[in-house]
């Protein structure tokens, strides 16, 4: 089992899961689009759904 990390959101007021991109999050929780977001920060910032080149993430520190 796979527990991912968490965090409460003081913009939509619920739990959200950290283990997706800012803007999955922003589409499933409705915000508006251009909403700052306090956790921007916290995402992975890597969409899996879309294939990257390796070094693209080596250069990330992945």
């Amino acid at each position: 089992m796979f527990d991912s990390p968490i965090e409460p959101c003081p913009v939509c007021g619920q739990l959200v899961l950290l283990d997706q991109t800012q803007v999955e999050c922003a589409h499933e929780h409705g915000c508006p689009a251009g909403t700052p977001c306090p956790l921007q920060n916290y995402f992975t910032g890597i969409d899996f759904r879309v294939a990257v080149d390796k070094e693209a993430l080596r250069d990330k520190g992945y």
